[in-house]
């Protein structure tokens, strides 16, 4: 299956006082741009690119957002399932060789906000799809 854009898929981190893991939005990695975790300590002046999270506020909202490191997609998602369309030869690849990339949303509370149900589900795609395409402009 291809990710034309993003999925959302389900059980990813765990989140304390919660039952089910969080839920990602994926994307593919595009492999001709510097790593995303460089891209993001950047963007919010995070200072490391280990470990990856950072609190930012949207739409007068406040959330938390959590980088998977690449071992974390294999670790909680099986993406087996998705082809990859951004295939790079070695001299072409300037970051990470990680395929696929995903974030999670978290608020306040701890509630996920990417999970089906959620109020602020629309606003946290809003904000990572726009995240996204900044970052494939680059």
């Amino acid at each position: 299956m291809e990710i034309e854009d993003y999925v959302l898929l389900e059980n990813g981190k765990p989140v304390l006082g919660k039952e089910n893991g969080l839920t990602a939005f994926m994307f593919e990695n595009n492999l001709r741009k510097i790593p995303f975790q460089q891209f993001i300590a950047e963007k919010y002046n995070l200072g490391n690119y280990v470990d990856v999270s950072y609190d930012v506020t949207v739409e007068g909202y406040r959330f938390k957002v959590f980088l998977y490191e690449n071992a974390e997609v294999e670790k909680y998602f099986n993406t087996s399932q998705f082809m990859v369309t951004m295939n790079e030869t070695e001299p072409n690849i300037k970051g990470s060789t990680a395929k696929f990339i995903a974030l999670s949303v978290i608020n306040n509370t701890n509630e996920d906000c990417l999970a089906e149900g959620s109020l602020f589900q629309q606003i946290a795609i809003k904000y990572l799809k726009s995240l996204k395409d900044e970052y494939y402009s680059l």
